[in-house]
């Protein structure tokens, strides 16, 4: 113990001046370690220490940490963060702050959650004016402390470190009217809003687009699964539907959901049997264009045409291919088959028996206004078959009476 030697340290023996109203007014609600860089950078000011010394090493912290406690003071007007990298600090005279608003209490009160923001923007320097606006989303707007930074982080996530804080003001006004204020609400609507993102996305992939979607595609895809109940299985099977479309599209797609969903078909097996279904009604549309001598393809309009017959009507499927098989030589033989199963429905007809003795008892005849303007034209001369078949008129059965048979 005689050999121990005490060394004076003039500059730790000096005094650090601290006002009252520091004291008083702002020390009692800041977080510790505000109150300590606050001092600490205090006493280096006064000429007591080294003013490039290494703050966050002296203190125990990080430089984050150093930061957002400088940016606490710096809301409660005490201080101004002059640059980030590296930190400086400009001390401001104390009284004036408090002869200003009073919006420096707010910096007081939310020291925990500076503390939270800093941690989330990391070396980034929060201006005054911009914790002021962070500060509206807990004090006006009513957003749990965590569920603000909660925000601040999926906007800085999304869009990048230097995302504005108008940006984020937007996003927390959105969820705001959405009512979407506590930290699980906030969480849910994120993850939502993921989902959905992806949805689009994976879409956008299917159809060989690489780009982000856009805010009306995003918009159609929440009405598909949030609003009309539809999973990406029931949306996976509408895309197999638009393989064959040359220029597949969000529009087209909405399309068939819409009719899904109008007709009650949102789960994968309701929409699984409605495929079976329109798949035998497209398979009873090609074999009747076929007997009908029709080479092309049943159109949509058609296809509804068929569906109609069969599904609402109940008509037997036989009537309908002998109904094309009648109009084969006709010149319209599609506007024949309409007019041969409508006239058999509103008779009664149920069966294609039934509808063949009807046919060939002569009380339909079919019509042709091409051929009859043709005949109106010759009434009054004569013509052989040879000659009506130069002409290009058709020699069914209903033009001849039967004496020319």
């Amino acid at each position: 113990m005689s050999e121990t030697v005490f060394l004076k340290n003039k500059e730790l023996l000096e005094v650090t001046p601290v006002e009252n109203i520091f004291i008083a007014q702002f020390m009692p609600l800041a977080p510790e370690l505000a109150v300590k860089a606050y001092l600490y950078g205090l006493m280096l000011l006064s000429g007591a220490g080294n003013a490039s010394e290494d703050i966050a090493k002296a203190l125990g912290c990080s430089d984050t940490d150093v930061l957002a406690a400088f940016s606490y003071w710096e809301a409660a007007g005490i201080v101004k963060i002059i640059a980030g990298e590296p930190l400086q600090v400009q001390y401001l005279n104390i009284k004036n702050a408090l002869i200003g608003s009073g919006a420096n209490t707010r910096g007081a009160v939310h020291g925990g959650y500076v503390k939270k923001l800093q941690a989330v923007f990391g070396t980034r320097v929060i201006s005054g004016a911009e914790l002021s606006k962070l500060y509206d989303w807990i004090e006006v707007f009513g957003f749990e402390e965590d569920a603000s930074v909660l925000i601040a982080k999926h906007c800085l996530d999304i869009k990048g470190a230097k995302t504005s804080i108008a940006y984020m003001d937007t996003v927390a006004r959105t969820l705001a009217s959405k009512n979407c204020l506590s930290f699980d609400a906030v969480s849910e609507h994120f993850e939502s809003e993921r989902k959905i993102s992806g949805g689009v996305s994976a879409i956008l992939k299917r159809w060989h687009q690489r780009r982000p979607p856009t805010e009306d595609e995003i918009a159609l895809y929440e009405k598909w699964t949030a609003g009309w109940g539809f999973d990406d299985e029931s949306i996976d099977i509408a895309l197999s539907k638009m393989v064959t479309a040359e220029k597949p599209s969000f529009g087209y797609l909405d399309s068939i959901l819409e009719e899904w969903h109008r007709e009650g078909n949102i789960d994968r097996e309701a929409i699984e049997k409605l495929q079976k279904r329109e798949d035998e009604i497209y398979e009873l549309a090609r074999r009747s264009f076929k007997l009908a001598g029709l080479r092309s393809k049943p159109s949509a309009e058609q296809r509804m045409q068929f569906s109609e017959w069969c599904d609402k009507k109940k008509i037997d499927p036989d009537i309908i291919l002998l109904a094309a098989e009648l109009s084969q030589n006709d010149v319209r033989p599609y506007a024949c088959m309409k007019r041969l199963i409508g006239e058999w429905y509103q008779k009664g007809i149920g069966s294609a028996d039934e509808a063949r003795k009807y046919y060939e008892s002569g009380a339909f005849r079919k019509k042709d206004a091409k051929n009859g303007r043709a005949l109106n034209y010759m009434q009054g001369r004569k013509y052989t078959r040879d000659d009506l078949k130069k002409l290009g008129i058709s020699l069914g059965e209903e033009i001849y009476d039967n004496d020319e048979r």
